[in-house]
This record gives structure tokens, sequence and C-alpha cells, in this order.
């Protein structure tokens, strides 16, 4: 299934890639084209929101830790919790897997994890091995909940608690004593870098956005993205593509389709990292290397590097390593029957403005310090009651 949208401007066709039809659900829709009258405010509107990109650059004071302590921080110890990514391509997972796993262990407990591979088939199956083993508990991250309902069910009937992650919510399937859903920072991301796109170009860009069909959230992350666009950047033409984990080998056989249908693109957008490196071949091979800004989202170490040679104009990303926390967090608190608290995920936007000041190691990465304090993993031990 393909994905197209518009800017109000103008109207324009990209070739995308057909997604499996599980995985897509709700959240793969099309929008009719549609035309407008280009604004003449747009280098006013830009110039607006200047304040709003530098305020998504700047280091955060503190991270949000919540500040009520659980009823029994020992609940863990001895248990088995499953981590299942959609899909182990993303490096913004390995981080969370590597948080995730410190933090159990600082409550006696150790992970398994499961790759879902980008398929309903591997993501469920991962699920089942997680109930037939009596997990203590199951976290998926960016798994749609319909991907692999039955299993997700399944499990929750046998009693094991379930964490919907990195996710938007979904209605059908709300918080209860053995379902917990924790907001994504996709929302975010995609809206910082809109802003930054409409303030580089000065409200004239032509982007190509490659986005992603693994379920409803890419959708309705870029969503906010193209409210952007529509308010600020009315002279902008937006362009999108719809990739696909499943799919990946398409990648860049249709970016470069896309671009060749799309000559005058000056930026190219790959929604998640995971994406990027298909998405730069397929500039490589519509010979736009050098000439499109490229800038991306969920971004890791090596995307940053990126930003700091030159080669990626504007990155996004969340705080990967506090996520594995708060899923520890969020585990600990369901096991124990526990009112669980609003949780939020940071999210920053690195360009060359701030990426000077970011330690671009491994072991920043991992300690969560460009996007705040790294203190929150002391801060969640006291709420735990675990030194």
């Amino acid at each position: 299934m393909n994905t197209v949208r518009f800017s109000r401007a103008r109207t324009i066709t990209a070739a995308g890639v057909v997604a499996i039809a599980a995985l897509a659900l709700a959240g793969c829709d099309s929008t009719e084209e549609g035309s407008a009258t280009p604004s003449s405010s747009a280098s006013a509107e830009a110039k607006g929101l200047a304040a709003d990109v530098a305020a998504a650059q700047a280091l955060p004071d503190s991270y949000p830790v919540p500040t009520e302590a659980v009823s029994d921080g020992t609940a863990l110890q001895g248990a088995t919790v499953y981590y299942v990514p959609i899909t182990l391509q993303s490096p913004q997972f390995a981080v969370t897997q590597q948080a995730f796993t410190e933090a159990l262990e600082a409550l006696g407990a150790s992970v398994q994890v499961c790759d879902g591979q980008g398929t309903p088939t591997a993501v469920s199956a991962c699920i089942d091995q997680g109930r037939d083993a009596k997990a203590a508990a199951i976290v998926t991250d960016a798994v749609a909940y319909g991907v692999a309902g039955n299993s997700l069910d399944a499990a929750q009937a046998a009693g094991i608690p379930v964490v919907i992650s990195n996710q938007v919510p979904n209605a059908d399937h709300p918080d209860s004593a053995t379902l917990a859903n924790i907001p994504a920072g996709g929302t975010a991301q995609a809206v910082s870098l809109a802003q930054w796109v409409t303030v580089d170009s000065d409200g004239q860009a032509n982007l190509l956005a490659n986005i992603g069909q693994d379920g409803p959230a890419p959708a309705a992350f870029f969503a906010a993205a193209q409210e952007v666009y529509d308010q600020e950047c009315p002279d902008c033409v937006i362009v999108e593509n719809g990739v696909s984990s499943a799919n990946f080998p398409q990648i860049a056989p249709s970016t470069q389709s896309a671009l060749l249908a799309n000559p005058d693109t000056d930026y190219v957008y790959s929604q998640f990292a995971q994406y990027l490196q298909p998405t730069l071949g397929g500039i490589q091979g519509a010979g736009m290397s050098g000439k499109a800004k490229v800038l991306a989202g969920s971004v890791q170490l090596d995307d940053l590097e990126s930003v700091a040679d030159g080669s990626l104009a504007a990155a996004a990303g969340q705080a990967s390593a506090f996520q594995g926390w708060v899923d520890a967090d969020v585990v600990l608190r369901l096991v124990n029957g526990d009112e669980l608290p609003e949780y939020t995920i940071p999210t920053r936007l690195f360009t060359a403005d701030n990426i000077g000041d970011i330690d671009l190691t491994a072991d920043a990465e991992a300690s969560g310090e460009w996007y705040g304090p790294v203190d929150f993993t002391d801060e969640f031990k006291k709420v735990w009651g675990v030194s």
C-alpha cells in the first residue's frame, strides 16, 4: 500500500513501496490530491519558527523521572522480562535494550530479547515465546497492538503484563491492570524537523519524506509534521514515499524513483534512522548526492557523527536510554499492581548549531547525557527503594 501526502500549495505524485497489509493496519491511508493558492507570507512564517527550533535544540535541565515510590522494589527479583522491538535493524532499540537490561539488573531481574523482524508473524512468535516461558512481563517497542493482537491478548489472559512502548495510544486497548501504553517521541521529532526545514528553506522547501508503514504510528507522527508545513510553509512541496522494514530492499529503488520524478527536491527526510542508509542509496542512484539536504529521525551515535561531518543536515532523536529505565519502571509497577504515573520521553533536535556541544561517544549515548543530566538512573533507584 502506498501513502502519498501533499502540501496545500502543489500536488505531486511519488512512487512508494508496497507494505505488508497486516502491518499497515489503519495507519496506511491515502489523501486525495488538492491545491491551493501559495501564500506570500511563507518567509515571515518561517522566521517566526526560529525560537521553536532553538528550543528544540536546547539541552533539558532534568529528566521527568516519576516521584511516587513503588510498593515493592523486590517484586522482580529472579524474574525474566521479554523485550520485543519491531526490528533490530533500528539502532535506537539497541540503546533502549542496553538501558532496559541495566535497569532490570538493578531490580534483580534479567531480559530476554526477541527480534520482531518487522513482520506480524515474527512479533507474534516472540510474544508467544514469552507467554510460554511464563515471563514476568512482555515489553514491545514500536509494535502496534493490532500487529500481534491475538498473542498480546493471550499473554494477558495468562496473567502476564504487557507494555506497549514507543507507540501512539490505541483507544481499543486502553491501560488496564495487565496493559500499559507508553507514549513515543515520534511526533515531537517530526514536528521539530518540519520546523527546521521551514526555517532553513525560508518557507520554500521541496521535500521528499520516506515515511514508515509499519503500523499506524509513523503516519500519525508525520501527520503532525504535515500540519506544520500546511500552516507555516504553504509554499513548501511535500512528497511522501511509503517505506517499510518488511520491504527493506525496496527503500533505495523507491527513493530513487521518487527523486527522478521530482528533480527539484532539495530536502530528503528519512523518518527513522533504520531507513537512512537505503535512503542515501536512493539519493546516490538518482544522481542527487550533495544536491539535497538530508535529515533523519530516531537517530543514534552514527547519525550524529554524520551531522558533525556535514553529511546529515539535521537529525532528531529521543532519549532511548531513559526509555529503557521507564520501561523497567512500568513493568515493576504493573507487577506490583501500582498506579502508573504519566511518562514523557524527551526528544532533541541536532544540527550544526549544537552538534559541537555533544560528546560523540558510545558511553555518552548509553548514559543519556544528550537529553539531560545522567543522574536519572539514581532517581529511578530511589523510587524503587534499591541501591
